[in-house]
């Protein structure tokens, strides 16, 4: 493996945030051996960014390649940003036209349905020719999102864990014991229905929703909404039923959580939990910038709560991986492993503090950035110990997912009973997931 020296490194870097991180650390970066040989070959390369992150990323990014390019002689690469918004409906196309770039952005929730429809590469022999490429660092619970049939197409950059959020000071104005990492939902709810005994206060913001459903809600009262290859609805079970009742009931007879039309109110000022009116809710470790920026209060987070049966979260990121299309599968690696590196996900991510890292090496590097929340410990420790991933991530799961939404909205406005909704979404989704045998062979 080759390096740069600690100045050149630094000269590059223009000691930035992420590069005042790595000196401390004093990390070589990363290269590969016999590059130097390869006949000039040009790279594209597709990142997806949100309005919000695109100047910093942008930058990062650019800096990051401009490093791969003079440690990588005769490899150029072209970096394309397309809007989040935009990024999965254009990759689709270019993969229908065979004209997708070398080297693609991925959302987790999005990769197996990639993986499945032949956009990525197999890297497993690339990385395994790498000896300076460590797959045994990447967290194993993250890497069920890029892995199919035993093989690996794609790689994360980042991923984090659902956890607690709480306001810090509203909890210290009213006396009231701050969360800790050994919380069960017990210890939740009177917490929030003490804090909702309060004119134009709420304990907690958030229903059971989306990608986070099955981990964060239903896992903790061994409950589940799929079988294990996500070919049947599961979620009409007791304990399915027991878990979502808890929330509606949090909601509608503890009037602990605002209501949709509470929320619109809070909207005004920022959304429930910045507005300062809400002691508790979801937090991801992307939502401390946000936090930072709105909130004119202290807030902290804690380990998701446990419940009647175990303590689990979800959790999500993204990835990059090598294209069918690519001409240079080799050159691709080189840049896929360089983006991935340790070295890398510190200087890109884990150094500005904008997610936690998907290699378990980094997260010094995320300790050490600012504005990440105090306790933000409990995020490794989710990564460790609890998260799941959050399903579905089968080709099938898209269709089902709009039957799963207009359920749960039902649900969460209170208009329609808990066990006559979970019915239904199993009556209607089961059919569309049974599909899902034909690319299992069952």
């Amino acid at each position: 493996m080759k390096t740069l020296s600690r100045r050149h490194f630094l000269q590059l870097s223009g000691m930035g945030a992420a590069g005042v991180a790595l000196a401390a650390c004093a990390v070589p970066v990363p290269a590969t051996d016999g590059m130097a040989a390869m006949e000039p070959v040009h790279l594209q390369a597709n990142i997806a960014f949100t309005q919000a992150d695109y100047g910093l990323q942008y930058q990062t990014i650019e800096k990051w390649r401009d490093l791969f390019e003079d440690t990588h002689e005769g490899i150029t690469v072209e970096l394309a940003f397309v809007d989040w918004s935009e990024h999965h409906s254009k990759m689709l196309v270019l993969a229908a036209a065979n004209e997708l770039p070398d080297f693609i952005e991925v959302q987790a929730s999005r990769s197996l349905l990639w993986i499945i429809e032949g956009v990525f590469l197999d890297i497993d022999g690339y990385a395994a020719a790498d000896p300076g490429f460590d797959m045994d660092d990447f967290f194993e619970g993250v890497m069920g999102y890029y892995r199919w049939d035993g093989k690996t197409f794609a790689l994360p950059y980042d991923h984090g864990p659902i956890n607690l959020g709480f306001n810090k000071t509203l909890f210290e104005e009213r006396g009231i014991a701050t969360p800790t990492d050994d919380w069960t939902f017990d210890d939740l709810r009177a917490a929030a229905v003490t804090f909702a005994q309060e004119e134009d206060t709420w304990g907690f913001s958030g229903m059971p929703r989306s990608w986070l459903l099955e981990p964060s809600y239903l896992t903790p009262w061994g409950a589940s909404l799929f079988n294990e290859d996500e070919t049947e609805c599961t979620i009409d079970s007791e304990e399915a039923i027991a878990a979502l009742q808890w929330w509606v009931d949090l909601r509608f007879v503890d009037e602990a959580i605002p209501n949709s039309a509470q929320s619109e109110v809070l909207a005004t000022a920022g959304g429930d939990f910045v507005s300062g009116k809400v002691a508790m809710t979801t937090v991801a470790p992307w939502t401390a910038p946000t936090w930072n920026a709105l909130a004119d209060f202290e807030w902290d987070v804690a380990a998701w709560p446990a419940g009647p049966v175990t303590r689990s979260t979800a959790g999500l990121g993204s990835g990059y991986g090598i294209t069918k299309d690519t001409e240079h599968p080799e050159a691709a690696w080189e840049w896929l492993a360089w983006m991935t590196s340790a070295e890398g996900l510190a200087f890109v991510w884990a150094a500005s503090g904008a997610s936690t890292p998907p290699r378990k090496s980094v997260f010094d590097v995320y300790f050490s950035a600012p504005g990440i929340a105090p306790n933000s410990q409990a995020f490794l420790d989710a990564m460790d110990n609890y998260m799941q991933i959050g399903r579905p991530v089968s080709p099938y799961g898209a269709e089902f997912t709009a039957i799963r939404n207009r359920e749960m909205d039902l649900i969460n406005n209170g208009l329609k009973p808990v066990a006559e909704a979970v019915a239904d979404m199993k009556k209607d989704g089961d059919p569309i997931l049974a599909k899902n045998r034909e690319l299992y062979g069952s």
